[in-house]
């Protein structure tokens, strides 16, 4: 052998190497421990990763029948199959990791027969009282695809019950009935004693694992008992009801009356403050000054109460201050409810008090004028 062959074959092997290990570092690693499981016809593909739980790995599901994927680039570990094509068939679920353009070797799950694979759930249990008979109503299962009378020639139930305290003693009976819904009807019970019930479905040729229902009590109660119970609760009801219908349709007829009357009057008397011009004030100072002045012209003030003084003194500050001939402890003060002075009003040339136009808001008056 030459050197051209040596070095020929080293070559090659350097370049087996070199692509071997890049082989090995753009595979991702395989999803492992693959597995399905299916409860009541609903199944779901379940797998562990190698991966770092923070990595950008993705997977896709997919079953070979006809190689439809069912779950794509999902970070979950778990894939809910959904609806299948039929409860019927043999089914071989795979999963594979992908990141970025790579992707790992599909990993198959076991073999799935969801007619024989799938564990059927326990059925549904109602208890019912009457005349001392326990009835047992047994519903079946929900199934995701198709129902129980389809999936197996016969459908039977397991009915297990006792009476509360003493479940050592539960008596079991089979029940077999034309659909999926079965009843059982148990007598001779004994009043005020509690009673419990649980089920579990065997459908003919499953093999798969069975279990009992949550258990179901109910008391025995006697019939004049119960009647007794609902009266003591009704009757209150009925009396309060009849007293609501009577308050209703004749009380409110003079009740609602007074209490309208009493509110309209009272929002009557808050608009007329509030919603009062400057000119209607000034009409209603000089109307009430005359007044005064008829009554008796050495009228000492007085105080009002201190909302009316709060309401003379928002009108006191809008007022003209008094003229240069009239002292202003002399000036007499028209507010809205009375009217202040130190002393009594001067007279002029006039026999009668005169007073000063304070407000200065009507264009009627002006500063010269008195209203006698």
């Amino acid at each position: 052998m030459d050197y051209r062959d040596v070095f020929l074959s080293a070559l090659y092997n350097v370049l087996l190497t070199v692509s071997y290990c890049f082989t090995l570092e753009t595979k991702l690693a395989a999803p492992q421990n693959v597995k399905v499981t299916s409860i009541n016809m609903a199944t779901v593909v379940e797998w562990t990763s190698p991966h770092n739980p923070m990595s950008n790995v993705t997977y896709t599901a997919r079953y070979i029948v006809s190689c439809s994927s069912i779950c794509v680039n999902t970070k979950q570990l778990k894939c809910d199959v959904g609806k299948l094509p039929s409860v019927f068939g043999c089914y071989i679920f795979q999963v594979r990791a992908e990141d970025q353009g790579l992707f790992s070797e599909w990993v198959n799950a076991n073999e799935f027969l969801p007619n024989k694979h799938t564990i059927i759930g326990p059925p549904t249990v109602h208890l019912a009282i009457q005349n001392n008979t326990l009835d047992v109503h047994v519903q079946a299962p929900v199934l995701k695809v198709g129902k129980l009378a389809v999936l197996f020639s016969q459908v039977s139930y397991i009915i297990r019950y006792w009476t509360e305290g003493f479940e050592e003693e539960a008596t079991e009976k089979k029940v077999t009935g034309a659909s999926e819904d079965v009843k059982l009807s148990i007598k001779g019970l004994q009043s005020w004693s509690r009673y419990c019930a649980q089920a579990m479905v065997v459908p003919k040729g499953y093999t798969n694992g069975k279990q009992f229902s949550a258990a179901v009590c109910v008391t025995n109660t006697p019939v004049l008992i119960s009647c007794g119970i609902a009266a003591a609760i009704l009757l209150p009801l009925a009396i309060l009801a009849a007293w609501l219908v009577y308050k209703n349709l004749f009380v409110p007829t003079f009740w609602n009356a007074e209490a309208t009357q009493h509110s309209a009057h009272q929002k009557e008397q808050h608009d007329k403050i509030s919603a009062i011009s400057e000119d209607h004030q000034y009409e209603e100072l000089n109307e009430k000054a005359k007044i005064s002045e008829d009554k008796d012209c050495g009228l000492a003030s007085f105080l009002a109460p201190i909302q009316e003084v709060e309401e003379d003194y928002k009108l006191l500050m809008h007022m003209k201050p008094a003229p240069a001939f009239y002292p202003n402890h002399l000036y007499p003060l028209c507010l809205k409810n009375s009217l202040f002075s130190h002393l009594n009003q001067p007279c002029f040339t006039s026999t009668q008090p005169c007073y000063y136009n304070v407000a200065g808001t009507s264009p009627e008056l002006n500063h010269t004028d008195c209203v006698c």
